[in-house]
């Protein structure tokens, strides 16, 4: 087990990070990074001798918060606006597939983690809307 992330390294949280007990000082469910944040490595730890927690200093919040491999990205990576979090509920307008294979017929209501992996939001306005 390698780490996929050096020391110094610039990264950039890819979901909405939550007190989820551990952080002291504010309400559990609070939220203490947004997504599309950037910090830098600071430490590489493991948990349980199977996951890699890094402790990213996130410079525009002042905190230091222990993050998965897979909540992360290298900031120099293109970052793609969503509207949606991984396991949001979401109605489809519109079918939607991944190389060729059905993901979500139209309309059907189901679990965005496909969504997040295939589809690409752009701001038009003040509105969203999505291209498949």
């Amino acid at each position: 087990m390698r780490p996929e992330y050096d020391y110094g390294e610039k990264v950039r949280v890819l979901r909405n990070v939550r007190n989820d007990g551990t952080f002291p000082g504010m309400d559990v469910g609070k939220i203490l990074v947004r997504r599309a944040s950037v910090g830098y490595v600071r430490d590489i730890r493991t948990f349980l001798q199977d996951q890699i927690i890094y402790s990213v200093h996130f410079v525009d919040e002042d905190r230091l918060i222990g993050c998965r491999e897979e909540e992360l990205q290298r900031a120099g990576v293109p970052w793609t606006l969503s509207l949606f979090e991984p396991r949001d509920k979401v109605i489809a307008r519109v079918p939607l597939g991944i190389q060729g294979a059905m993901m979500l017929s139209s309309p059907s209501f189901g679990p965005s983690t496909p969504v997040w992996s295939c589809c690409s939001w752009r701001p038009s306005g003040s509105h969203s809307s999505p291209t498949a």
